[in-house]
């Protein structure tokens, strides 16, 4: 009966343990399913859907939002070992503050030049493959290459977003396409369909849809 009970307390472990562990070739991807992760990601969903659809109302109150949810998603980023992520939700906060100051004076778009916009992607792609290629060598990284593209991108997207440049969303539509493969293969399935909202947020930006409008 003891030899039982041990089984059974082995097997009941080794379950609980498979369901936050996948193993595919020599790397290993651990899935946090902890209520703490939970709350994490349901907060960071919730402060940055309110920023995005706030901005597509161009309220000032979007960033003070679009201030919280890059810190809880930077966290949540980093309990994920997406060490790309958090890099982009530090530019996040400070391009947020930037963009809080700038609009005091009224919602007014920047207009930059074909040459500059072609300049700017270029550098913003070899920066990310290159920083992919160093967190797939010297860290455990998970989607290291992916998680850089999404970083790089979203940092020069931001920084058009901030100053109202339009072709901002572009990049968002870029950005959030990759960040649902990423979140959705980390089980992190709200912070995936938060990305899917934002997809089509983004989409409604660049087409000036209106189909946020409050």
């Amino acid at each position: 009966m003891k030899g039982f009970l041990l089984d059974f307390c082995l097997i009941k472990e080794i379950t609980e343990y498979t369901t936050r562990v996948l193993v595919k070739g020599n790397k290993t991807y651990i899935f946090s399913d902890s209520s703490q992760t939970k709350i994490l990601e349901w907060s960071a969903v919730l402060a940055n859907l309110a920023f995005t659809v706030l901005y597509l109302n161009k309220s000032e109150w979007a960033f003070p939002m679009g201030i919280v949810g890059p810190i809880l998603l930077m966290s949540l980023s980093l309990r994920e070992k997406l060490y790309a992520e958090p890099v982009l939700q530090v530019v996040y906060v400070i391009s947020a503050l930037v963009g809080w100051y700038n609009v005091q004076s009224g919602w007014s778009q920047l207009q930059i030049g074909t040459t500059l916009q072609v300049l700017l992607f270029a550098l913003s792609s070899a920066l990310a493959l290159f920083w992919g290629l160093a967190l797939k060598r010297y860290t455990s990284a998970n989607f290291p290459l992916l998680d850089a593209f999404a970083a790089a991108w979203g940092v020069l997207a931001t920084w058009l977003m901030m100053y109202q440049i339009h072709s901002c969303w572009l990049y968002l539509i870029a950005v959030n396409a990759l960040s649902i493969f990423i979140y959705f293969r980390r089980r992190l399935y709200w912070a995936a369909c938060m990305f899917v909202l934002y997809l089509i947020m983004s989409i409604d930006g660049y087409f000036q849809l209106h189909w946020f409008e409050l």
